[in-house]
């Protein structure tokens, strides 16, 4: 049998498909998208692994998956998000911080942003029935590929999006575009407008005047029941499914929704902080209309059953006419994810989880075919999207008026998933702070040297004075916690060498998990709390600061159970450093007075506008920064909300100020003098003050002005501002026979990570560590540093005598090339002598 697809003749396979009743095991366990594509495979991806794929049939070798790394083209990572098939029969899947993978059948070819899309991590991919068009959300953006004119656009707040990080994506039956943001609730945009004109849904944000409760009191109601979105479905009815962090939305159209909430909504209403006027009737356990649990995963429709997945408790079967639940199902599915679900041609049912693999739901009962094509010629991939010209973006940012943030003072830049743990150079740039790296005793703190800023004192005195910038970073917990309870500093694991999700601490050079933690574990799930709040002062002028997130412990059952929102909100006063002045006070359970104060003003720091939020969930196989830009100077709050998850958990806060480019160059750049860095800091690669150019000395000093300038601090600035940069990039990499020293500098600001840069960041820090031990000959004893690198066996004092001594010191490392004269125990014992000779002169 012959039929025509994609304008070319194949022949076609009749086969008779039979679905055992128990799929092979998956060794995908970490599930974080399926698919059952038109030829009857099943394919699975998720994190840890890679990307497989079964052939159901009742032939010998379809009862196994299929690694898909056997093509060529794969790519390297094994962390994968989603997976949807387009109209051609290509495949689509998302990585963490890669962009998209795209398979035609013979091989893997991928696009990310150096050739097409504006985010490195792809939160999910949709396929329109119609037009065949791909919409790609990534961490900057929603990618759609046209394959009528094999083109790309590119969405974000510039063009009308909420925000640039979309949860999910879906088209309905007519082509419409669909999104549910991460905390931004959802849109749509009609077909016909080529998706640039947007209708936008969103629930209030607070539900009571104090702004602590972020749910509805009620368990059904109109709207929205939260802007937290995690899934959104088009059914082949054309209804739309939306699953929240408080429950199912559900609609037949963009403007009329209802939401249904979980048999746990009553004890999350309790759990709210000053909740005793909360108390809401809780409907016995069998009523009908209530979920299992708020927090829906994963829906999907199957004729008249909806099937919804939660976070803890399993899957719920409704009826989607009177939208009352059928069935609840547990079995197997005990406190772990449902991440996806998919229906095979025999009608089975089967849940993908986070930790467990494929559950099965519903058996078959179905005989059905499908065509199975053998393809004479092989499908065509995407063309790599059209360059934007940086002078066309910049044009445009220029033309960029006020928008409804520009009186705010915070505004959410973007997210960063390739720098991982490779913060130097790029963020911290005048303050950072590796929570907890340096517990029991302190975080690893690391300062700038002060660089005094030019102020006129007054209006009527044009005189110029010498004013030194402050730059201060509390973290501290929530207020909804026990007695006596408080922050926890904890250390994971240390000297984790091989993993660069980890921070490095130039410290000792080395890299610890460690992190601020809420003592969350220790509270139920429904208990909206305790939470961390950071503080951070900064003098005037426009700053970032960044929160780094990583979760270590992300597969186990628990502790993957971590998904929060942060809020951003501006301190009316200039300092609160007071408030701090004793670390007991911190702890808000002491019957202190300063104690009992603190705790009055973070009710107060509750009610201050939240002027910026973010969403950090899925961050185990990568970590990420969530980038802020404050506008002016004075003092920023940042809730990270537990959100029911395990605990909260925090890793680094960092802070950059504009810096000239003079003062940034590798060979003018020593500013962590105190030995932290040792005037070496990662760089961009080939670039210099000795042989970069006048003209790209004018636009890189252009790119970093732009990057800090408070017009531009708003969502549609920050935007534009990410895709100048990275049209900048791509312009750089085309000409880079001419100005190498330009594509390596723009690669540098747009985050794009290579090999190459990774192993450039390796040497800078082994060479600062280097530096640091001929300074400091302290940093050279393993009883000083005992997981750094380069050290050797001998205490502080014996370290410093052997460099009055002129004792070389390198003969007793690890690495050293030629075995010592003396031997350890030699040398001690050598020193000791030397040191009695002194003590007795």
């Amino acid at each position: 049998m012959l039929l025509a697809v994609m304008g070319m003749w194949v022949e076609a396979e009749i086969a008779s498909i039979q679905v055992p009743e128990q799929l092979p095991e998956c060794p995908v366990r970490f599930i974080r998208g399926t698919l059952v594509a038109r030829d009857g495979t099943v394919w699975a991806v998720g994190e840890k692994e890679s990307v497989y794929r079964l052939q159901v049939g009742d032939r010998a070798y379809e009862k196994s998956w299929l690694n898909m790394d056997y093509y060529s083209g794969f790519p390297k990572g094994k962390n994968f998000t989603c997976i949807a098939e387009d109209k051609a029969g290509r495949i689509w899947v998302g990585t963490d911080d890669s962009g998209v993978a795209v398979f035609n059948g013979r091989e893997w070819k991928m696009y990310d942003r150096s050739n097409a899309l504006n985010g490195e991590h792809v939160y999910a991919v949709a396929a329109s029935p119609v037009s065949g068009e791909v919409a790609v959300a990534t961490s900057g953006g929603v990618s759609i590929y046209d394959p009528g004119n094999d083109s790309w656009k590119t969405l974000d707040r510039s063009t009308g999006l909420v925000e640039d990080q979309a949860a999910s994506a879906a088209f309905d039956s007519k082509g419409n575009l669909w999104l549910a943001y991460a905390v931004g609730g959802i849109s749509y945009s009609p077909r016909k407008s080529g998706y640039m004109q947007w209708k936008n849904v969103q629930a209030p944000w607070y539900w009571d005047g104090r702004q602590f409760a972020r749910q509805p009191y009620q368990p059904y109601g109109d709207g929205l029941p939260s802007n937290a979105c995690n899934v959104l479905a088009c059914t082949e009815k054309d209804q739309v499914l939306v699953g929240t962090c408080s429950g199912l939305a559900y609609s037949n159209g963009i403007s009329s929704w209802r939401y249904m909430r979980g048999k746990d909504y009553a004890r999350k209403n309790m759990g709210i902080y000053g909740s005793s006027a909360r108390k809401t009737a809780v409907p016995g356990d069998g009523n009908s209309k209530m979920l299992s649990e708020d927090f829906v995963s994963s829906v999907l429709r199957n004729g008249t059953d909806i099937y919804v997945g939660y976070r803890t408790a399993g899957v719920d079967v409704l009826d989607a006419g009177t939208m009352t639940v059928r069935q609840r199902i547990r079995k197997g599915l005990e406190n772990v994810d449902v991440s996806s679900l998919l229906v095979l041609g025999d009608g089975s049912v089967w849940a993908g989880t986070y930790g467990k693999g494929f559950v099965g739901l519903k058996k078959g009962s179905l005989a059905y075919r499908v065509d199975r094509k053998k393809q004479d010629d092989e499908i065509a991939f995407p063309s790599p999207a059209g360059m934007e010209e940086p002078a066309a973006v910049l044009k445009k940012l220029e033309k960029l008026g006020a928008d409804a943030h520009a009186g705010k003072s915070v505004v959410f830049r973007g997210e960063d998933w390739s720098t991982k743990g490779d913060w130097c150079g790029k963020y911290g740039l005048t303050r950072a702070t590796l929570c907890a790296a340096n517990a029991p005793m302190n975080n690893s703190e690391f300062k700038a040297k002060q660089l005094p800023l030019r102020m006129e004192t007054s209006a009527d005195d044009p005189k110029w004075k010498r004013v030194y910038p402050y730059y201060w970073i509390q973290g501290l917990m929530g207020l909804n916690r026990s007695k006596g309870d408080g922050l926890r500093w904890w250390v994971q694991s240390s000297n984790v060498a091989g993993n660069r999700n980890v921070l490095f601490d130039p410290s000792d050079s080395t890299r610890t998990e460690a992190e601020w933690d809420d003592h969350g574990e220790a509270y139920p799930s429904f208990v909206d709390g305790p939470d961390i709040w950071v503080a951070v002062e900064v003098p005037e002028g426009v700053h970032e600061i960044a929160l780094y997130f990583y979760n270590p412990n992300g597969y186990l059952q628990n502790e993957s159970r971590r998904d929060y929102v942060v809020e951003a909100r501006r301190h009316p006063s200039s300092s609160i450093q007071s408030l701090f002045d004793n670390k007991a006070d911190i702890e808000i359970g002491n019957r202190t007075k300063k104690g009992k104060m603190l705790a009055a003003f973070m009710e107060q720091w509750q009610s201050f506008p939240v002027e910026a939020r973010a969403r950090v969930s899925r961050f185990a196989g990568a970590g990420v920064y969530k980038r802020f830009m404050c506008r002016k100077g004075g003092v920023y709050l940042f809730h990270v909300c537990r959100n029911g998850s395990f605990n909260t958990i925090l890793n680094g806060v960092f802070v950059n100020a504009l810096l000239p480019l003079e003062m940034r160059m590798p060979d003018e750049l020593p500013y962590y003098v105190d030995g932290l860095f040792a005037g070496i800091i990662p760089s961009p690669e080939r670039v210099h003050s000795s042989v970069i150019g006048r003209e790209e000395k004018v636009r890189l000093n252009q790119l970093l002005t732009l990057q800090y300038h408070p017009r531009y601090a708003t969502p549609a600035g920050c935007s534009f501002l990410n895709r100048y940069v990275l049209s900048s990039f791509r312009k750089a990499a085309e000409g880079k026979k001419k100005s190498m020293c330009l594509e390596d500098w723009f690669r540098w600001e747009a985050r794009i990570y290579s090999p190459d840069v990774r192993s450039s960041f390796d040497r800078t820090m082994a060479s600062a560590w280097e530096q640091c031990q001929i300074y400091y000959p302290d940093l050279r004893s393993r009883e000083c540093v005992p997981n750094a690198p380069g050290t050797i066996p001998f205490s502080v004092n014996e370290v410093y005598l052997m460099d009055k001594l002129d004792i070389d010191w390198r003969q007793y490392r690890d690495d050293a090339e030629q075995p010592p004269a003396k031997s350890v125990q030699e040398m001690k014992k050598y020193l000791e002598h030397e040191s009695q000779k002194k003590t007795t002169t």
